[in-house]
């Protein structure tokens, strides 16, 4: 359940709900759950895939992977927010610019922030489904369940993990 209303966010002006959205970035940031004033998601996610697999988070200008693990493995964290799993646009992960990365963590997150699905998926995987995309100067990699299936499950760690 929410914890604001809806119908009472209907009738905010279009300033009122960006004061608000600032007001909880600034309430993540003072518990360090997210380090920088862009959107959320990425940041909860890299957050969440320390708190499950431990490790250090690496700065935020590191292009090529966002954790390493205690066992020294270097994990590039891709989130997505999906809300329609039938839509494939719905799964586009961010562009790769590097893969001097072990592994990458990919995770599915529904409208509430919970997590849908969790994959972790070795380095040459993803380079064998992204597909290099010149306007953007990257490979992009969709996140269905076919590749998905091809990496660890680690939906139940992260839907049991408390936040």
């Amino acid at each position: 359940m929410p914890l604001i209303d809806p119908i009472a966010l209907s009738s905010c002006t279009p300033r009122e709900l960006l004061a608000a959205y600032e007001s909880v970035l600034v309430e993540l940031r003072r518990r360090e759950i997210v380090r920088t004033n862009d959107a959320p998601l990425g940041q909860w996610a890299e957050w969440l895939a320390r708190r499950v697999l431990g490790g250090t988070l690496e700065r935020n200008s590191s292009k090529s992977h966002d954790l390493v693990t205690p066992k020294g493995r270097r994990v590039q964290v891709k989130a997505r927010l999906v809300r329609d799993l039938k839509r494939r646009e719905d799964r586009q992960l961010s562009v790769f610019r590097s893969f001097e990365f072990d592994e990458c963590l990919v995770l599915l997150f529904d409208p509430e922030y919970s997590v849908r699905r969790a994959a972790v998926l070795p380095s040459a995987l993803v380079q064998e489904h992204a597909k290099f995309r010149k306007h953007v100067n990257g490979a992009v990699l969709f996140a269905t369940n076919e590749v998905l299936d091809l990496g660890g499950d680690l939906t139940d760690q992260f839907q049991s993990h408390p936040d």
